[in-house]
């Protein structure tokens, strides 16, 4: 059935209250990517970053949901290019987070978070996993999914739900389907636009 969020739960306002984010600081331009695409460039960034929103509304975990959307700015900014590639999010965590420690700390996050930040970065293009035991697993599964989210881009088929990690993150895939149809071929000057687009689309969230 349909999961209807309170209304207020989505205005931008309330959310950069509830996360500790002035969203108006994270809008991109092409020349903080390495390398320019469509797969992997602004509009693909945008729609993680709103998945990663939404996904810490669903699960509470607003602390982990904002590291990961600290993590998913910067996510692919050091892609050489479109292939499968492993190295990129280490490239990232290493060449990019220290550009934008400032902008994160300012926006409330800790020495050890930019630590978990890296990290979340780092593991998003590995093959291997975080151990659930491991103290930033939540960070790093909710980048990994909200990533994954937006595989639609790639084909109908090509997310497998059965790697998603986070339950509530099932609850999205339609969502994220409607949100990049909406969003492939109409390119946004910033993220609270396609923000508020994710925001309009929270009725097509679905709860198995």
């Amino acid at each position: 059935m349909s999961r209807n969020f309170p209304a207020q739960h989505f205005k931008p306002e309330i959310l950069k209250t509830k996360f500790n984010i002035s969203f108006g600081q994270f809008n991109l331009k092409e020349g903080q990517f390495d390398h320019a695409s469509s797969l992997h460039g602004i509009m693909h960034t945008y729609r993680v970053m709103s998945h990663v929103i939404l996904l810490g509304i669903q699960t509470g975990a607003l602390a982990e949901a904002r590291n990961a959307f600290f993590a998913a700015y910067i996510h692919d900014m050091a892609r050489k290019h479109d292939g499968y590639c492993t190295q990129h999010g280490a490239d990232a965590a290493n060449l990019k987070l220290p550009d934008y420690i400032s902008l994160f700390a300012e926006n409330g996050a800790s020495a050890a978070d930019i630590l978990t930040i890296g990290k979340a970065v780092t593991y998003h293009s590995l093959g291997r996993e975080v151990s659930k035991n491991d103290p930033d697993w939540l960070t790093v599964a909710l980048l990994k999914d909200a990533d994954a989210l937006d595989r639609i881009r790639l084909g109908e088929n090509d997310l497998d739900p059965a790697y998603l990690r986070i339950p509530e993150t099932h609850l999205m895939i339609e969502h994220a389907r409607s949100l990049y149809f909406l969003t492939f071929n109409s390119p946004v000057e910033n993220f609270e636009t396609i923000l508020e687009m994710a925001i309009s689309l929270q009725d097509t969230i679905k709860r198995s």
